[in-house]
């Protein structure tokens, strides 16, 4: 039984992490820089006009430039990475067809094929460089790394739905904990779902018109679930104050007792070893039978 139980909580976890991925991917952007080139990046939020994304390789991408960690690009900028195949057939390439080649520090390059090698293994391909069209270079890439071209046209705000909820000023501590609204997020198909102080709103972002009606059908299942645990994180904290004071009386009983057995132990030696010459120190010996008694006071 207990095997059972740990089968299905395990099966559980893994869906739960699935649709996750799943929600992540809705995400997932491709950004056109300056130099001409598309970069990979996972959106964070939406405007009226723009898109704010952060960079799957911030630390690195473009020789680690800081600056595109987290930054804003107006939708013309961006387009959706292109759908995946999903009848396992493999594509189908031919000399002089217009590629992109995957970089994992940066991103997709526009490239064409010069020649096929190795029955379709390896690609020799001329890079197009945007910023110098009058230089070209060329490199051998393993087919992993070409795709055929991204056909998505530039985002538009139509592209994202954004919803906020307004949620009680008595659940606004709870709210800020961490993944306390995944539940409520999976439930809505809600690929960003936060947050934020300042309003007090929870910031929902998809890319499907269902989560927004979802979002208001359960709400309030939502909320009466904040209001649990908020009464059970109190109950847990008024726990670990009573524990705690616990802990220091005992802390504090022990000190004490340590010292008084101290000041004790320093005023008896004081008196043993004052009078000595002076007075007669007696010592009773416990459990003595009544002829060693007998014995004992003779001898006095």
């Amino acid at each position: 039984q207990k095997r059972k139980k740990e089968l299905k909580s395990g099966k559980e976890n893994f869906i739960i992490v699935m649709e996750f991925i799943f929600l992540m991917e809705d995400l997932l952007v491709e950004v056109l820089l300056d130099d001409g080139h598309y970069y990979e990046a996972i959106l964070t939020d939406v405007t009226d006009t723009e898109i704010v994304v952060t960079f799957e390789n911030m630390l690195t991408v473009m020789g680690g430039r800081k600056d595109l960690e987290t930054k804003n690009y107006p939708f013309a900028k961006a387009r959706l990475p292109p759908l995946k195949d999903t009848t396992g057939a493999a594509p189908s390439y031919a000399e002089g067809q217009e590629i992109e080649v995957y970089y994992t520090l940066f991103g997709y390059y526009r490239a064409t094929i010069k020649e096929i090698l190795i029955d379709g293994e390896f690609f020799s391909v001329q890079h197009f460089n945007p910023e110098y069209p009058i230089v070209t270079y060329y490199e051998i890439v393993p087919v992993d790394r070409i795709r055929v071209p991204n056909p998505n046209p530039p985002l538009t705000k139509d592209d994202f739905v954004k919803f906020h909820i307004n949620i009680p000023t008595n659940l606004r501590d709870i709210a800020k904990k961490y993944r306390i609204h995944k539940d409520f997020q999976l439930r809505i198909s809600a690929a960003i779902c936060r947050f934020e102080p300042g309003s007090g709103d929870l910031v929902c972002i998809s890319r499907d018109d269902w989560s927004q009606k979802a979002a208001y059908e359960f709400i309030d299942i939502h909320i009466n679930t904040l209001r649990e645990k908020a009464e059970g994180f109190k109950k847990l904290e008024e726990k670990a104050i009573q524990l705690r004071s616990k802990l220091e009386e005992e802390e504090f009983f022990k000190e004490w007792t340590e010292r008084i057995g101290e000041n004790i132990h320093v005023s008896t030696s004081e008196q043993s070893t004052s009078g000595l010459g002076e007075q007669e120190i007696q010592f009773s010996v416990l459990n003595r039978t009544e002829e060693e008694h007998m014995l004992v006071e003779s001898k006095r």
